[in-house]
């Protein structure tokens, strides 16, 4: 008797899930449809690029198309969440035979990014992760209607990914409540499904009672955040300044760094340049000129191909530091200067710190702070970006897709633990791990954040990491398009699957807490 009431209960409590098939023949078609038309936008806003909370153009393209060009298919919110550039579409399809209320019907979320970054466009391929969650959201949304599946499609256009933590705001908000599935998809050089860093930015100011003397002061401290290279607490854990002249933006390497040295000859600075200069400077080169700004004053432009402050890569920068530091221990009687900027008291300097895990972030924090503290006027942080975790059962479904031939039987996408770089997506998820064998012991939202490769294997393809000026080039090749339909399509599965299958959506919620 009771086994057969448990059977009973198990009964009830189960849904049959859709014979889906046929699904991946259905997605390339819809796919045909709308991608089109998204590829379009995608194309405007790689022309118009826009940084961080700048985004207008991009917001009104979206709006402006579920609102006139092709109206009536979504619930369209334009400035969403009090963020002047977010933007918010919500669909639900309630079937017939549906008799459950509308909290019942099971609802997935996709994230969109379209912000650039100054001076070097879409570096970082947003105007992809827009493309990515237009897409996949509007395949889904067609797939529920075709299939007679009830559902919620929620779409949040995530404005400033780059700088300031848009999504951090947005969660504030309550842009995400509701929903515990988020998925999207970043490009990238490579294709892996991985964890991502931890990171804040730290903003240290250093004053002088003359040029030459915040110049060195600064340039000090640059040394000792070199040195604190292999020796910083946590997990892969990184220090990356950027020097805040001219057009910088934080966690960007700079393509281009103006030193000047005064007091030696333009011979003598030359021989110590070309000495440091060995093929660990990948890119990098130099100019040498004598200047008359100053008395006995040698310029240095110094460039490279720039890049992510994640990277290790010796940039411009990089050489400038070592510069000093050669030159100084040398000859005591040299200065420096900033050409072009001969007048300014103070420099600021961004640096970049960067751990695999959040609960190590402050530590590696503080290690920052202890070394250049005494030289610095003041030290000013932003808000830390958590680190985001991989939802394994979600990565397992994604890669199975990966590997079949509808999406192109790519045997070199797999999981990696290696986090390249950090997102504002760590904010929806809000993972909590254990502190000693960082296990992931829960999350606030099952967030899904596949990278993948978007350079066309063949010679003379353009081909760059993020936040380089070679991957901004191909952000905008044909083949990063096909790419980024590619895995819609299979993001778009992965959601229709979510919301056919109660079994499949309790494992992948499973660690959301309640």
């Amino acid at each position: 008797m009771i086994r057969h009431r448990l059977l009973l209960l198990a009964i009830v409590g189960s849904s049959i899930a859709s014979d889906l098939s046929t699904l991946p023949s259905l997605l390339k078609k819809i796919s045909a449809d709308v991608f089109p038309d998204f590829k379009g936008i995608s194309q405007d806003i790689y022309a118009h690029p826009e940084t961080s909370t700048q985004e207008f153009h991009a917001h009104d393209s979206v709006v402006d198309y579920f609102t006139k060009t092709n109206p009536g298919l979504w619930e369209v919110t334009p400035h969403a969440y009090g963020q002047p550039t977010a933007f918010a579409l919500d669909f639900i399809h309630k079937p017939a035979s549906f008799s459950g209320s509308k909290d019942d019907i099971p609802v997935v979320g996709f994230m969109a990014e379209y912000d650039a970054l100054l001076g070097i466009g879409h570096a970082c391929g947003h105007n992809h992760i827009l493309l990515n969650g237009l897409a996949a959201a509007s395949m889904a949304r067609q797939a529920l209607i075709d299939f007679d599946i009830p559902g919620r499609i929620r779409l949040i256009g995530t404005p400033d990914e780059e700088n300031t933590g848009g999504k951090g705001r947005l969660q504030d908000a309550g842009a995400f409540d509701g929903v515990d599935v988020w998925m999207m998809a970043h490009p990238t050089s490579t294709n892996a499904v991985q964890p991502m860093q931890g990171r804040v930015d730290a903003q240290a100011n250093f004053v002088g009672n003359t040029h030459a003397d915040a110049i060195k002061t600064a340039y000090e401290a640059l040394v000792l955040i070199t040195d604190l290279a292999g020796s910083l607490p946590g997990t892969a854990s990184t220090a990356t300044p950027v020097e805040d002249v001219g057009m910088f933006t934080i966690n960007v390497v700079a393509q281009q760094i103006l030193f000047g040295i005064a007091g030696l000859s333009l011979q003598d600075v030359n021989t110590a340049v070309t000495g440091l200069l060995d093929n660990t400077y990948v890119g990098v080169n130099y100019t040498i000129a004598e200047t008359e700004e100053v008395e006995k004053g040698v310029t240095l432009t110094i460039d490279g191909p720039g890049g992510h402050a994640s990277e290790g890569n010796k940039s411009p920068l990089r050489l400038s530091i070592e510069t000093f530091r050669k030159l100084t221990a040398n000859d005591k009687g040299v200065s420096f200067f900033l050409p072009g900027n001969t007048t300014v008291t103070e420099l600021d300097i961004t640096v970049s710190v960067r751990t695999r895990y959040t609960m190590d972030l402050d530590s590696v924090l503080q290690a920052v702070d202890s070394a250049i503290s005494p030289k610095a006027k003041q030290i000013t942080t932003d808000r830390p970006y958590p680190a985001l975790e991989v939802i394994t059962s979600l990565g397992d479904r994604f890669l199975s897709l990966m590997h079949d031939a509808d999406h192109g039987s790519q045997a070199n996408f797999n999981y990696s633990a290696i986090a390249p770089a950090a997102t504002d997506a760590g904010f929806v998820q809000d993972a909590q791990l254990d502190p000693q064998t960082k296990q992931l012991l829960s999350v606030g939202k099952a967030v899904f954040h596949p990278n993948f490769g978007i350079c066309e294997n063949v010679p003379g393809a353009p081909c760059g990491f993020n936040h380089e000026p070679a991957f901004e080039v191909t952000a905008g090749t044909e083949y990063s398009y096909g790419r980024t339909e590619i895995v819609a399509r299979a993001l778009t599965q992965i959601s229709v699957e979510l919301l056919d299958d109660s079994g499949f959506m309790r494992e992948a919620t499973k660690l959301v807490r309640r």
